[in-house]
C-alpha cells in the first residue's frame, strides 16, 4: 500500500490541514529563512505539496515536481499552480519515480536545488531489506555532493500523548542519535510513548549540517519527528 499516495492519502491530508497547520508553519518559516539557490527547484516526492509554502515555491524561476502518485500532479497544480503562474514561475509536473530518475536529473540540471519532500523516510517501507535501505540512504550524500540539495524527512514516528502541545521548533545538527540526552529530551517534548519506529534517516544529511526539528501531530495520539536541512553544492 502506498502510504503517501492515492485518494485515501489526499483525503486525509485535506481534512487534516487544521491539525497540521502549526507544523506546516514551522516548516514554512524555516524554508523562507534559508538562502539556498532560487533558480530551479527539483522536488522529489512532491505529492500535492500539502505542507509546502506556496510563497517559497514562487521564489524559484522553475519548479520540476516528481511523484509516483498519478493524482499528485493535478492536485499540486490545484494547490499551487495559479499563484506560481502569477509570479512567473514555470511549473513542470512529472508522474514517475523521481528517485529512480535522480541521476539523470542531477546531470541535466546541475544548477538546480533538489528538495526531497518527506520521501526519504518512507523508503524503509519499500520491499527490500532494511540494511539495503540504510546503505541507499547513506549513499545519497555522495550522489548529491555536486549539487545543492536538502530534505525534510521522518526521523521517527509513533504513539504520543494526545494532550501534549506542539513544541516550538528545535535547532540542532544532523546525525543526532535517538539515544542521546538531546534526542531523548526532544522525544519527551513531543510526548512520545514507546515504542517508536526508526525511519533510518539519521545519516541522510552530512554530520554537522544545521537542521531543524519539527513535531508533526499526524493524527490524534500519533506523531512524527521531522528533520529538515540542506547542503550547498561541493566544488
Amino acid at each position: 500500500m502506498n502510504l503517501t499516495g492515492g485518494w485515501h492519502w489526499h483525503w486525509r491530508a485535506w481534512r487534516s490541514q487544521d491539525r497540521w497547520a502549526p507544523a506546516s508553519a514551522q516548516i514554512s518559516d524555516w524554508l523562507m529563512s534559508q538562502t539556498m539557490p532560487h533558480q530551479k527547484l527539483v522536488l522529489i516526492g512532491a505529492s500535492a505539496g500539502w505542507m509546502l509554502p506556496t510563497p517559497w515555491l514562487a521564489q524559484f524561476s522553475e519548479v520540476h515536481a516528481w511523484d509516483i502518485d498519478p493524482l499528485a500532479a493535478s492536485l499540486f497544480r490545484w494547490r499551487h499552480g495559479e499563484h506560481l503562474k502569477r509570479h512567473g514561475t514555470s511549473l513542470h509536473l512529472h508522474t514517475g519515480d523521481g528517485l529512480a530518475q535522480l541521476s539523470d536529473s542531477v546531470r541535466a540540471m546541475p544548477d538546480a536545488f533538489f528538495w526531497f519532500d518527506n520521501v526519504l523516510g518512507q523508503l524503509r517501507f519499500a520491499q527490500e531489506p532494511l540494511d539495503a535501505v540504510d546503505r541507499r540512504l547513506r549513499q545519497l550524500q555522495q550522489q548529491m555532493k555536486h549539487v545543492a540539495w536538502g530534505s525534510v524527512h521522518d526521523r521517527m514516528s509513533g504513539p504520543s500523548l494526545t494532550d501534549t502541545p506542539l513544541p516550538t521548533a528545535q535547532k540542532s545538527m544532523a546525525g543526532l542519535a535517538m539515544e542521546t540526552r538531546e534526542g531523548q529530551a526532544w522525544l519527551q517534548r513531543i510526548g512520545a510513548i514507546s515504542p517508536w519506529l526508526d525511519h533510518l534517516t539519521e545519516r541522510v544529511l552530512p554530520p554537522g549540517t544545521p537542521v531543524q526539528y519539527t513535531a508533526w501531530p499526524f493524527k490524534p495520539g500519533y506523531a512524527h519527528w521531522l528533520e529538515m536541512g540542506w547542503c550547498p553544492a561541493s566544488a
